[in-house]
This record gives C-alpha cells, sequence and structure tokens, in this order.
C-alpha cells in the first residue's frame, strides 16, 4: 500500500509547477474534461478533494464560452462537491448538448431518489451518470465513510437510473477494514441489477480524507479478485497503466481500478476558473484555486 504523506504532496506540487501543462481551450488534448461547477453539497463525506464549501458557483456563460472553444466533441463530467445543487442543472445540461459535447453528472445521487428528476434531466439530454456509492448496501457503512444513513435513498437512485436506461458507472472508494469485506456482496448486487461499468478507487490524500493507509492498484485488484470469486475466469485485463487498470467481465462488464492519484493521463482534464485546460489528477494536486 501507498500514502502520500505531506512532504510527498509538496514535492509533487513543487514539480508540477516547474513542468507545468495548461492548454487554452482550443488546444485541449483531452477527450474527457472535468467542470466543478459548484462547490456546494448536501453530505459531507469524509473523503473530499474539493471540501471549501463558500465558494461561488461557476459562472454558465463563462462556462459556455469555453466549451465552444475546443476543438472536439468532449465528454464533459459536471462535478463539483455536488452538481445537483444548482437549480438550473438542466439548463446547463441541454446547453452542453447543443454545444456538441456530452454531458456527463457526476452525482451522490441523493436527488435523483426521485424518479420525476431523473426524468427531467433524461428529456433534456442526460445520458450518463456516474453516481457514488460508497457504503454498498449498508447503511453503517454510508455512515462511517460520508456521515450520512442513506443507503435506501443511494439505492433507489440506482433503480431510477436504471429504469430510464441510463449509462450508469457506480463509484465506491474502498477503504482497507472499513468496507472491503462488503465487496462481494455488493458487486453481486450491482451484477443482479445489471450495472455494467463499476468503478472502485482508493483514498486519495488531498482535501479532506480518511487516514487509514490507500490501498494500492494492487491492493485494489486483490480485493476485485476476491468479490467476483470463480468469475474471474471470465475476467480479461483491457487496460493498464501505474495507477489505472481496466477489466471487462464477460463481454459486457467493465470493471475500473484507479490508485488516487492517477497522474500521467492522456485523456482526462480539467477546466480551471481562469480558463485553461489543465491534466485532471496533477490539477487536484497542485490545488492552485484553493478548493
Amino acid at each position: 500500500m501507498i500514502v502520500l504523506e505531506d512532504d510527498t504532496l509538496s514535492e509533487l506540487k513543487s514539480s508540477y509547477k516547474q513542468q507545468k501543462e495548461r492548454f487554452l481551450p482550443e488546444e485541449s488534448p483531452f477527450s474527457t474534461l472535468f467542470v466543478d461547477i459548484t462547490h456546494r453539497c448536501n453530505m459531507t463525506c469524509k473523503n473530499c478533494y474539493i471540501p471549501i464549501r463558500d465558494l461561488p458557483d461557476m459562472p454558465v456563460d463563462w462556462l459556455y464560452t469555453v466549451l465552444e472553444r475546443l476543438p472536439r466533441r468532449t465528454r464533459i463530467r459536471l462535478a463539483g462537491a455536488e452538481p445537483t445543487m444548482r437549480e438550473d442543472l438542466p439548463e446547463i445540461i441541454s446547453k452542453v448538448r447543443a454545444l456538441g459535447h456530452l454531458p456527463v453528472v457526476l452525482t451522490n445521487g441523493l436527488k435523483f431518489g426521485r424518479h420525476s428528476y431523473v426524468k427531467r434531466l433524461k428529456s433534456v439530454g442526460l445520458r450518463t451518470v456516474y453516481l457514488s456509492l460508497n457504503g454498498g448496501l449498508r447503511d453503517d457503512l454510508y455512515e462511517t465513510i460520508d456521515e450520512l444513513a442513506c443507503a435506501d435513498r443511494k439505492l433507489q437512485a440506482l433503480d431510477n437510473l436504471l429504469i430510464e436506461k441510463m449509462n450508469v458507472t457506480t463509484g465506491t472508494i474502498l477503504v482497507p477494514s472499513i468496507n472491503d469485506s462488503h465487496l462481494p456482496e455488493f458487486v453481486d448486487y450491482l451484477l443482479e441489477r445489471g450495472v455494467k461499468d463499476i468503478h472502485l478507487r482508493s483514498v486519495g490524500a488531498i482535501g479532506n480524507y480518511m487516514k487509514e493507509t490507500p490501498y494500492d492498484l494492487e491492493g485494489l485488484e486483490d480485493c476485485l479478485i476476491n468479490a467476483l470469486g470463480k468469475s474471474t475466469e471470465s475476467l480479461k485485463k483491457t487496460g493498464d497503466s501505474p495507477s489505472h487498470r481496466e477489466y471487462l467481465l464477460g463481454t459486457s462488464i467493465k470493471f475500473q481500478l484507479t490508485a488516487w492519484p492517477d497522474l500521467g493521463s492522456s485523456s482526462r482534464g480539467r477546466i480551471t476558473p481562469d480558463g485553461f485546460v489543465e491534466p485532471m489528477f496533477e490539477s487536484i494536486v497542485l490545488n492552485e484555486f484553493s478548493y
């Protein structure tokens, strides 16, 4: 297992300042861009890479001018804190579509527990959602990791998304000795529900985070193999980098493993508040905008 101590983070930040990659929007090399459209949230999770809550929402007209300048169709991952805190999220999704891009919402899912809300976002063009499910099926795990007993609301959100035939990626931060032993039961549940994309991550040592030593990539892989049991016979590795691996179970079920931080990605970037585009995780580590 690997943990990034404060001195290691300082070294990374110093290195990024010297070798900083920044692009004008029209020069963006990324196929996916993250956008922190708000810093407000309706949860107080113990693991949060942008925990400052009193920063203003991203101005939408400014965002649209940046998106208009991108050189190609891009997956725009509307994130936050919690993007559903914005009442104008339906309008943002619709505009992202109108500008020729693909909107994706990264959410804790509490508001998606209302089927009418899911249907509304689908009606304006949302087709893909990344849903955080750190506690799996259990309230006690959500209380320990996310400080809220919300299993029923989370699982209702998942059901609503699947009923509306959304493309769903479930995201689970695995914390050693807390929710890792629950993974076999949870993965079985997700597979029974027909979830096709399951993402397992380690705790990231930035912002607010739990201090337990996080899983490295091999540790995450061991958790996945243990969870799948005999099903690993049909598991094939389809992608591998120093901090990210992808697997295909059978012909259609995708597992992703990410050990924080996933540095050096050539596909994922982040739109910064001053209108540039930076590599996603390097931008988080550097945190020049004090999130």
